[in-house]
C-alpha cells in the first residue's frame, strides 16, 4: 500500500510538473487513486493513446480527468507503448507511475524500446518491476545490445550493473564484434569487463580482433590482445 501510495505521489507530481511547463492555466488535478486500471481491447486509439503518441502532456492530463482506461490496448499498443516507442521519455514516466502495464503493446519487449533510446530512468523504473532484462527479439537484439550498439554508454553500464548477459550474438554476431565494428573504445571496454567472451567467432570465421586489425583500429587491437583475443 505505502509503495502503490509513492507511486501515484510521483506520477502526480510528474502531471502537475507538465502542466506548468506547457502554461496551461487550468487548476484542475487528476485523481490518480481513481484510475481505472483495467486492460481491455478497443478497436480505435483513445484520447489517452493519442496524447501519448503525440507526447502532449496537456492532453493526456485531459483523457485521463475524462476517464480514459490507461490501459487499453489497439492493434497500434497502448498509451504508454505509444509513448516510448515514439520517444516521448518523460510520458512515458508518466504513464509507468500512474500503473501502466508495461507487458502489452510491443513487438518485442519495453526494456528494448527504453534501452535503445537511452532512457535510463524508465530503463530502472522497468529492471525494478521485474522486465526480463536479457530478453531477446527475433534478431537476436536485446536490451543491452540495442544500448550498446546505439552508444548509450550510462545505460549500458546500468544494464551491466544490473547483471545484463553481454555475450549475445545480434545478427550473428557478438555484441564486442558490433562495437569494435564502430571503432568505440569505452563500449568495448565495459563489454569485455562484463565478461564477453573475446574470441566469439560468427559463421564467416570472423572475430572482433580480426575486425579491428582489418580496419586499423591499433588501441582496440591492443586491448583485445590484452584480454586473450588470439590472432
Amino acid at each position: 500500500m505505502v509503495y502503490r501510495l509513492m507511486i501515484l505521489l510521483i506520477a502526480l507530481v510528474a502531471i502537475v510538473s507538465c502542466s506548468t511547463l506547457s502554461n496551461t492555466q487550468s487548476n484542475s488535478r487528476v485523481n490518480l487513486e481513481q484510475l481505472d486500471l483495467t486492460w481491455v481491447h478497443v478497436k480505435e486509439k483513445t484520447a489517452l493513446m493519442r496524447a501519448a503518441e503525440q507526447g502532449n502532456s496537456t492532453a493526456l492530463r485531459n483523457a485521463l480527468q475524462q476517464g480514459d482506461l490507461l490501459n487499453a490496448i489497439t492493434p497500434e499498443g497502448t498509451a504508454f507503448s505509444l509513448a516510448l516507442s515514439n520517444g516521448h521519455e518523460k510520458i512515458s514516466k508518466i504513464l509507468l507511475a500512474a500503473g501502466s502495464n508495461w507487458r502489452q503493446g510491443f513487438d518485442s519487449s519495453a526494456l528494448i524500446y527504453a534501452a535503445e533510446q537511452g532512457f535510463n530512468a524508465v530503463v530502472k523504473i522497468l529492471i525494478v518491476r521485474g522486465a526480463d532484462i536479457d530478453y531477446t527479439d527475433k534478431k537476436g537484439y536485446s536490451a543491452v545490445a540495442k544500448t550498446a550498439i546505439n552508444g548509450h554508454l550510462t545505460t549500458l553500464k546500468i544494464m551491466i550493473n544490473a547483471g545484463a548477459n553481454v555475450d549475445v550474438t545480434p545478427e550473428g554476431r557478438s555484441l564486442l564484434m558490433h562495437v569494435v565494428d564502430d571503432n568505440n573504445m569505452l563500449l568495448s571496454q565495459l563489454i569485455i569487463a562484463a565478461g564477453a567472451n573475446v574470441n566469439f567467432q560468427d559463421e564467416d570465421g570472423e572475430t572482433a580482433l580480426r575486425l579491428a586489425r582489418k580496419k586499423g583500429y591499433f588501441d582496440l587491437d591492443l586491448m583485445l590482445v590484452q584480454a586473450g583475443a588470439r590472432p
